[in-house]
């Protein structure tokens, strides 16, 4: 055998070997339809359960609280431009309220539909009757507010809403 055909017989040897090596390298010769089912979602940690505290009432508080003080109309007064006070406890230590009257009617129909109007806008209304001078007025409130800077918010945003002006009630004890 001459000598050049055995360089060449070596290097297509040396050829094909280079080949099976690096051409699995190159190549992905995998399933393309095979489903990966490794996770690299982390084990679920060790967790205690707590036991949880049901809230107790106290001893001091009745079972029965009276809720109609806070909208008695009759301890409503109207807040004094001088007053500083916004918000806090009054004189029976319980958070200071104030209410916005939004109007009052003769008509009760006429303050129900101002109430749902209002209702629709996602504000607390309410509706009491009240003796003026003989005459039945039907008054449409919002509140009560724990801070007279809401009531102020709310009066501005409800005489803009209505063209109106609404009166700022503060609850007297």
């Amino acid at each position: 055998m001459s000598e050049g055909l055995k360089q060449r017989i070596v290097g297509a040897l040396v050829l094909v070997a280079l080949g099976l090596i690096l051409l699995p390298l190159a190549l992905d010769f995998t399933d393309p339809k095979k489903v990966d089912r490794t996770s690299l979602i982390p084990p679920a940690p060790n967790v205690v359960a707590t036991e949880i505290v049901v809230a107790k009432r106290p001893d001091e508080v009745a079972d029965a609280a009276d809720v109609g003080l806070a909208f008695d109309v009759n301890r409503l007064q109207p807040v004094q431009e001088n007053d500083t006070n916004y918000y806090g406890f009054d004189e029976s230590g319980l958070p200071q309220r104030w209410y916005l009257q939004v109007g009052s009617y003769e008509e009760k129909s006429s303050a129900n539909q101002l109430k749902q109007s209002l209702l629709a806008k996602k504000y607390k209304v309410f509706l009491k009757s009240v003796r003026v001078n003989k005459k039945l007025f039907h008054r449409v409130y919002i509140g009560p507010k724990i801070s007279r800077r809401n009531a102020i918010a709310d009066k501005n945003a409800i005489d803009k809403l209505l063209t109106t002006d609404s009166i700022i009630l503060k609850y007297v004890p």
